[in-house]
């Protein structure tokens, strides 16, 4: 009895070990195949991957061109900027190729028209900038005017205005401005609201700007414009309101009351230097040159001093 428990024991554990043995090889054999195949799909994905990465790059430039393209259209008016950023973001060896497929595929091809027009026309424009010159005699509008001619001459009006626009309107609003500082017709109320409509019909030139920079040209205004100073100083703080914040207000009153003690301060140095101009005139009669500037010449040292310590 005890041997065929031993035997049918012995004949369990050989069966176990089989068993046992027969998974191993099965699942070592599938993970050899499965790297097998994960290896032939890596070859083969490394194969195309030259001629695929390729084309994505050119897609990827002609997606962000037409973008470009549609910002300018957007908010025309810098060409500058616009092949700024053309040439800053080329990747591929013929840009000038590249841009000319991006026209060519653009949705609006009136638009790319007037932009392959105007990058033609430039060069020749840039020429006849070199060997034009202004005379000095000519105000700064007149020059300007000149050198706006000359652009619609060799690029066309509606080109001229899409590459420098905001050029032409930046430079409208600052002979507007001009022109309402030299009215002399106006209170310093006008003159306020007057600036207030000069702004709304140039927003872009305006926003072009800071806020402290509104502000010094309105209290420019204003100043000029007003004789009387509780006036002044009433329309002063709705400027202030205005046009800057809480911080700004603050610095700027500071920087305010430091020049107004400086300025008294060189009053106060005036008067006294005048005060003892006074006093040493009538010593001029009693000394030599030589004495009097020594002792002019000494008191004006010690009148420094204590002044500006």
């Amino acid at each position: 009895m005890n041997k065929r428990l031993l035997l049918t024991m012995l004949i369990v554990v050989v069966v176990l070990v089989a068993i046992v043995v027969w998974k191993s090889t099965a699942s070592s054999a599938a993970i050899q195949h499965t790297q097998s195949s994960s290896l032939s799909q890596d070859s083969s994905t490394q194969t195309s991957d030259g001629p695929m990465s390729n084309k994505s790059k050119d897609d990827i430039f002609q997606a962000s061109l037409l973008q470009q393209l549609k910002t300018l259209q957007q908010h025309p008016g810098n060409i500058t900027e616009f092949l700024s950023e053309f040439k800053a973001s080329c990747p591929v060896s013929d840009c000038n190729a590249a841009l000319a497929k991006a026209l060519a595929n653009y949705p609006d091809q009136k638009f790319a028209a007037v932009v392959a027009n105007l990058l033609k026309r430039i060069p020749q424009y840039e020429q006849q900038m070199q060997s034009t010159v202004l005379s000095t005699a000519l105000s700064p509008k007149q020059r300007f005017e000149a050198i706006w001619k000359l652009r619609e001459q060799t690029l066309g009006q509606t080109e001229a205005m899409l590459g420098f626009g905001q050029e032409r309107d930046y430079a409208d609003y600052r002979f507007a401005y001009n022109d309402l500082v030299q009215n002399r017709n106006l209170n310093a109320e006008q003159r306020l609201k007057a600036f207030e409509q000069l702004q709304q019909q140039y927003p872009a030139a305006s926003q072009q700007q800071s806020k402290l920079g509104l502000y010094q040209q309105a209290l420019n205004l204003l100043e000029q414009g007003s004789r009387n100073p509780v006036e002044t100083e009433r329309l002063k703080q709705q400027l202030q309101q205005h046009y800057l914040t809480e911080l700004q207000r603050q610095q700027l009153q500071q920087r305010e009351q430091q020049e107004a003690q400086q300025q008294q301060q060189v009053n106060q140095y005036q008067q006294a230097l005048k005060q003892l101009q006074q006093e040493m005139q009538p010593l001029k009669a009693q000394l030599s040159e030589a004495e009097w500037q020594q002792q002019y010449q000494s008191r004006l040292e010690n009148l420094r001093l204590n002044m500006f310590p």
